[in-house]
């Protein structure tokens, strides 16, 4: 009786285990191709690992590439920017919809949760008029405004779940001690709301840090371009697949140190319910 009650555990597990395995394969896959040569990749025989491992594709990186360390410090910028940003700023929506409710609060927040449902391909235009006519076409804000727009509908809606669910006696006893609506945010609230705050952090990097659609729309000066979009212009003549390896492993390197530095705080906010609310 008790294997026939883990049965569907079992399952889960195996299919879980199978969608794992179908994303992380190419990841590896290109990991693995950055230390083999490109005659070694375009062989006739394939293989997953390298046989004779060389750094000389980040070599030529770090030698000839120098444009695509402009392409990385372009995307750390913007990523760093739009994620201080945006964990500010849903932060204190985020409390004010839970704590400090307004008339029209409750359509305000369903405004915010519809336009999470809008294709970001039906924005591109108008965004796209409106930073030309203010200038901010290729410009670090031009991109991190764009992207702080996208992701903070969502990171609002998680911070007031968040607030929500936290007691509403401590905010009570700040008031009496003659603590301002600001001063109760960010001496009591906000301190409880940290790993909240973590996951809207998490969120936000990896929207930013990945995102191709306004980065290839909105920067279209090499100077300005984003890391995501500068692997386009990797192919030249032809690709060099040793090379895009080597700056696919240098782009996944900062969203996996994201994830190891707040794994732990990670978990801790989906268990205290932060999708919830």
């Amino acid at each position: 009786m008790k294997v026939m009650k883990n049965i569907p555990r079992l399952i889960m597990f195996a299919v879980l285990t199978l969608i794992a395995v179908v994303f992380v394969i190419p990841i590896f896959y290109s990991v693995f191709n950055s230390f083999k040569s490109q005659k070694e990749i375009l062989s006739t025989t394939m293989t997953f690992f390298p046989n004779s491992p060389s750094l000389e594709n980040y070599l030529y990186v770090f030698q000839h590439g120098s444009q695509y360390l402009g392409y990385y410090v372009n995307s750390l910028k913007i990523t760093f920017i739009g994620v201080i940003l945006t964990v500010i700023l849903s932060a204190m929506s985020g409390y004010a919809f839970a704590r400090l409710p307004f008339k029209g609060s409750g359509a305000v927040m369903a405004f915010i949760l519809f336009v999470i449902t809008f294709p970001l391909a039906a924005l591109l235009i108008p965004i796209y008029i409106m930073e030309y006519n203010v200038g901010l076409l290729n410009t670090t804000m031009g991109l991190v405004l764009p992207n702080v727009m996208n992701v903070l509908p969502f990171s609002i809606f998680i911070m007031r779940g968040i607030f929500l669910g936290l007691p509403v006696e401590l905010e009570e006893a700040a008031r009496m001690d003659g603590c301002s609506v600001f001063r109760t945010w960010k001496d009591v609230m906000a301190p409880l709301a940290k790993n909240g705050m973590i996951i809207v952090l998490v969120f936000s990097f990896y929207n930013i840090w990945g995102e191709y659609t306004m980065g290839k729309t909105l920067a279209t000066q090499d100077s300005a371009m984003p890391i995501a979009v500068a692997l386009t212009l990797l192919k030249g003549d032809s690709w060099n697949f040793g090379v895009l390896g080597a700056v696919i492993t240098m782009t996944i390197i900062p969203p996996v140190i994201i994830f190891i530095i707040f794994q732990r705080q990670l978990v801790d906010g989906i268990a205290m319910g932060a999708v919830k609310g």
